[in-house]
Order: structure tokens, then sequence, then C-alpha cells
């Protein structure tokens, strides 16, 4: 079973992201802040991360960051969701594989989240 790590601070989308992935046969992690989803992503076997850029006190741009430069983590593909504008455009120079902007069409994410972990078990 593949393991996706939510980070979301917003519990209502967190949990709707959560069942939308378990309904699909994913084991879901789901966390709020930088730093549990740090600990979570260096000790854990994290298939796929999916983050929102606006967290506390830190974003979603330092997950990617973090995972994507480090060589026994870049695997790790990173969707990122945002509901503002000015953070796609800087979104897009980052490593991420997808950015969504929210509100997203949920049947959008789970497609993402199926082809991105298609695409690293066929590598």
């Amino acid at each position: 079973m593949k393991t996706v790590l939510v980070i979301e601070d917003e519990d209502f989308i967190s949990s709707l992201i959560a069942r939308a992935l378990k309904k699909e046969g994913y084991s879901v992690v789901v966390t709020s802040d930088f730093a549990s989803s740090i600990k979570i992503i260096d000790s854990s076997a994290i298939d796929l991360v999916i983050s929102d850029v606006m967290l506390p006190f830190t974003g979603g741009m330092e997950i990617v960051e973090h995972v994507k430069g480090n060589p026994r983590l870049q695997h790790i593909p990173i969707i990122l969701v945002t509901g503002m504008d000015k953070d796609i455009l800087y979104a897009s120079k980052v490593k991420a594989e997808a950015i969504l902007s929210k509100p997203f069409d949920m049947n959008q994410l789970v497609a993402l989240v199926n082809a991105n972990l298609s695409a690293t078990a066929a590598e």
C-alpha cells in the first residue's frame, strides 16, 4: 500500500483529501506544519507528498526544497496546492511535480496522485 503525506493546516480540506485518497486504497498521514512534516518525511516510507503552499511559520516551498535537495528523498513526488495566484508563479520555479489552485477538483487531485505514483513505480 502506497503512503501519501498530506500537509494542510485547514482540517476540512485535509479530511476531504484523506477521505478521497483512502477510497483509492492509499494509506494517508496528515500533518499541518513544517516541523512534524519533515520528521515524518525523514523517518517514514512516504511515497508522495501533497502540501499546501501557505502553512503556519513556513510553507510548502520549504518542504519541496527539503525533499528535492536530499538525494535519499528526491524521488518522492510533490503536489502543491494553493489558494493564491501569486504562489503559482513562484511555485512553478520549484521542483514540484504539480501545482493545483484552490478550490480544486478532487478527481483531478486523485488523478495526479495516481499518475505520479504510477510513474515512480515504473522507474
